[in-house]
């Protein structure tokens, strides 16, 4: 079969499963509740509200389409492919902060729709059953998070979620290469991600055996060359090292215990709880009652994303997406295991009541629940002098502007710790360095606390 008619059988294939009578109606649902949270936020008075954590990512990617360079004049702990995006975006933001978030928002929205609809398409392929993947679809909204995150800036793991689907769709359809290459992206939003790639090259072997592993790693291999070698031209090498991988090992995770992560993580699906213990039990059905080559992917992820949860990095909801979407596979294979049609509507009732319940959780309630609050944002008075500390001295503390300040303000600062999350507080104190420290990774110093 030559190239443009296996284009052509590809695209019908892509017809048939998104069939209409069951990806419009789940994009729809999808959608408006992203639209509905946004609503509510810019309905706010005064500036846009946004989370830390977006602000962090928007302001590297402002300062990057400066030209500063990631890891030497900004210290992160994530791979570049999180900030190239946020960066991208500010060279068409005609200089306005603004519209700089606008775009963030929009495109993190778009991510988390697509994500919730790659859910339903891996559904009906393994199913061939349109509710099912309706079902499975919308049930990524069981996180409140997941539809409130958006509405206030970008936020890598929902580009994570996205390619994780992308790579395993892509290796279903037998494209190793393009399947690898999507999997090392979700490494480069999110180091957690690890299981991703190894799903690629199994998928690969799978399907084309020892052809499709080499293509899938090829794959990856090229994404990851394209995103280091920037760096490595840029002489920053060590110091992403140090902190994109040293940072990471050699800090404690915030995790808690086991029985902490769970009571987390019921707080935080609010009032989910029953929709995700049903996505579990689809988990186990996923190889009970199915060929365990078609879904031995969803059992693997769904281990590793637990164990990351309860014991790698769960420090709050968004740490529960990457995890989520593997429940939501298993509502679907839930849905259509149900060997009546009263179970299914049961079934399907627990989901949409799931769904309606956080929706209003997060509007009317204000999130009291779960805590996802939908407040006005604080004056940039108030953010422009803020006490950071890091110890007991003088030198361990500084009075700085906020992230948020700095962002909105676009602002720059003369010293590459302007994060100063918790992480990097928490380096500069075992490392013995005041917060003022310009240097930005000494490899020397982080080997010493290995």
């Amino acid at each position: 079969m030559g190239a443009a008619e296996a284009w052509n059988e590809h695209k019908t294939r892509i017809k048939s499963a998104l069939d209409s009578r069951w990806a419009l109606p789940s994009a729809t649902v999808l959608t408006g509740f992203h639209i509905a949270v946004f609503t509510a936020v810019i309905a706010q008075p005064g500036r846009l509200p946004m989370r830390s954590d977006s602000a962090i990512f928007q302001y590297a990617g402002w300062r990057m389409a400066e030209g500063a360079t990631l890891y030497t004049e900004i210290w992160e702990v994530k791979f570049p492919l999180a900030y190239k995006i946020p960066a991208l975006l500010a060279f068409v933001s005609a200089g306005s902060p603004r519209v700089h978030h606008i775009l963030n928002i929009a495109l993190t929205i778009s991510v988390a729709v697509g994500s919730g609809l790659l859910v339903g398409l891996l559904i009906r392929d393994l199913t061939d059953d349109k509710h099912a993947a309706f079902l499975s679809a919308i049930s990524v909204l069981l996180l409140p998070g997941y539809f409130y995150l958006p509405a206030f800036g970008f936020k890598a793991k929902f580009y994570v979620t996205f390619f994780m689907l992308l790579s395993v769709y892509l290796a279903h359809r037998g494209y190793p290469f393009l399947s690898g290459a999507s999997a090392a992206a979700c490494i480069g939003f999110y180091q957690a991600a690890l299981v991703v790639p190894f799903l690629a090259v199994g998928l690969g072997y799978q399907k084309q055996q020892v052809r499709g592993v080499i293509r899938a790693i090829a794959g990856g291999i090229a994404l990851k060359i394209l995103t280091i070698v920037p760096v490595l031209r840029a002489g920053a090498l060590e110091e992403m090292f140090v902190q994109v991988v040293l940072v990471s090992l050699i800090l404690e995770s915030s995790s808690g215990s086991i029985l902490q992560s769970v009571l987390r993580g019921g707080r935080h699906f609010s009032f989910a709880a029953p929709g995700v213990l049903i996505g579990g039990v689809g988990i186990l059905l996923s190889l009970s009652d199915y060929d365990w080559r078609d879904t031995w992917w969803i059992s693997v992820a769904g281990v590793w994303f637990a164990i990351v949860a309860m014991f790698l990095d769960y420090d709050n909801f968004p740490d529960l997406i990457p995890g989520l979407m593997i429940v939501a596979l298993g509502v679907g294979i839930v849905y259509h295991a149900a060997d009546s049609p009263d179970r299914k509507a049961i079934i399907a009732g627990v989901i949409v009541l799931c769904l309606g319940l956080n929706l209003m959780n997060v509007l009317v309630f204000s999130g009291a629940v779960g805590g996802y609050p939908i407040d006005k944002a604080e004056p940039l008075s108030n953010l422009e002098n803020v006490t950071h500390e890091n110890g007991p001295d003088a030198e361990f503390q500084v009075m700085r502007p906020d992230i948020k300040y700095l962002y909105w303000t676009t602002a720059d600062q003369q010293t590459c710790h302007v994060r100063l999350s918790s992480a990097e507080l928490e380096w500069l104190r075992l490392t013995g360095k005041p917060i003022s420290d310009k240097s930005c990774g000494d490899l020397d110093r982080a080997s010493e606390h290995m």
